[in-house]
């Protein structure tokens, strides 16, 4: 007698070797995709904090002064889409304070925050 198929011992086998590969590969995946999000938040708080400087070069005469994320779009200094944390989804907005160190005679750079800090 010639017998088509497989045994059930033969599916059950097949399916734990599904699983075990399943439970070894989807941490990796999920540690990739947050390490993707991470370097890219990074990126998107880099790009905003590097037309904060260009800004900066630009514009600022005085020791403490404020820019919003608005103001750098709204002047040509950052695109006008909506910058978002992959992290948590939320939009990139706010103030950065930008005030004159005598101790380092350079410019220091804080934000995003909810108020201007000067």
């Amino acid at each position: 007698m010639k017998k088509n198929g497989f045994t059930l011992v033969e599916l059950l086998a097949v399916i734990v070797i599904l699983a075990v590969i399943a439970l070894i590969t989807v941490p990796i995946i999920n540690g990739t995709i947050n390490d993707s999000k991470d370097r890219l938040s990074d990126e998107q708080y880099s790009r905003v904090r590097d037309a904060v400087k260009t800004y900066t070069a630009k514009n600022v005469s005085e020791d403490c002064e404020c820019v919003t994320v608005d103001e750098l779009k709204k002047q040509g200094y950052l695109d006008d889409v909506v910058i978002r944390d992959p992290k948590s989804g939320n939009e990139i907005s706010g103030y950065y304070t930008i005030k004159w160190s005598d101790e380092n005679n350079q410019y220091t750079y804080n934000g995003p925050t909810g108020s201007c800090g000067c």
